[in-house]
């Protein structure tokens, strides 16, 4: 008796030990009972929210009812990373300039019919022989065409053509040797090219806008003179004289008032200049047409 006393308060914590072990065990294997309603409540809520949003966003799948609480939270989409394309390598400026080429300027001149330039001869027809026959020369000077030449050799511009075997008519330069017809040289004609002006006085201003002026000069005994007169906007005025050197002009013909400038060209007959440089320039000044007055007749309105 007195050792089952005194081994009664082992016995008794030995039971509550084991009583305390029990309880622990049937808290670990059985689910508490509210939990399934837990996770009942809180998938309800998902539905209805989804539910909600079902008109804006894309249907997903349904979620199994045994699913975790963690999968219920969409995942974050993620973008692929961008791509960076490698940057163009630019290609540095060379050091060394190129080098640019520069047009070349035909200094030489040539007017077609009027002149010879001063430039190398033209080349002859190939395969052309020239005339033989003539023996005579004409070296080609300032101011010369081929119809002068001819006209003074008593021949014709296409005979000098072919006598040359030139390529074009219209084109003769200074120094050219030319073979003409005859047996002797004809006589050329000298000229005085001294000009003298008379009428109207250079830079006079006491033109008026209306009435007739008189050119009046002395010059080259030519068969042609050229008035060129060049007005205050640029343009031009012209008139041809023969065989004198004097002319009256209406100043009607030349309205502008202001300062002209104005030349005379000695010609041939066949308008060619001959040996003689132009004349002038010279000026005037022109006033403005005056302004008529209207005329009152006595007792009329």
């Amino acid at each position: 008796m007195k050792f089952i006393t005194r081994q009664l308060p082992t016995l008794l914590l030995l039971i509550i030990a084991m009583m305390l072990g029990a309880i622990l065990m049937r808290m670990t294997i059985a689910p508490l009972p509210n939990e399934p309603q837990q996770i009942n409540a809180q998938q309800a809520e998902t539905e209805a929210t989804a539910t909600e949003d079902s008109s804006d966003a894309t249907p997903t799948e349904t979620i199994p009812p045994n699913t975790p609480l963690a999968t219920l939270t969409p995942s974050r989409t993620l973008l692929p990373p961008p791509t960076f394309e490698p940057a163009t390598a630019t290609v540095p400026p060379s050091l060394t300039p190129s080098v640019t080429a520069t047009a070349t300027i035909d200094l030489s001149v040539s007017i077609p019919g009027l002149r010879g330039a001063e430039t190398a001869t033209p080349s002859t027809t190939p395969g052309c022989e020239k005339n033989a026959d003539w023996k005579l020369t004409y070296e080609v000077k300032r101011d010369d065409a081929l119809i002068k030449i001819a006209q003074l050799y008593n021949t014709s511009v296409s005979q000098l053509v072919a006598g040359n075997c030139l390529t074009d008519a219209d084109v003769i330069v200074v120094g050219q040797v030319l073979r003409v017809p005859g047996d002797t040289p004809p006589a050329i004609q000298i000229y005085d090219c001294t000009f003298e002006l008379l009428t109207p006085v250079d830079n006079t201003q006491a033109i008026e806008g209306s009435g007739e002026v008189t050119f009046n000069w002395r010059g080259p005994m030519a068969a042609i003179n050229l008035i060129r007169i060049v007005k205050p906007d640029g343009g031009l005025y012209e008139r041809v004289v023969e065989l004198r050197q004097n002319e009256q002009i209406d100043m009607e013909e030349i309205p502008d008032p202001g300062t002209y400038t104005w030349y005379v060209y000695p010609l041939d007959s066949n308008y060619q200049q001959i040996p003689c440089h132009e004349a002038g320039p010279w000026r005037f000044t022109k006033k403005a047409k005056p302004t008529p007055t209207p005329t009152i007749t006595p007792g009329g309105f």
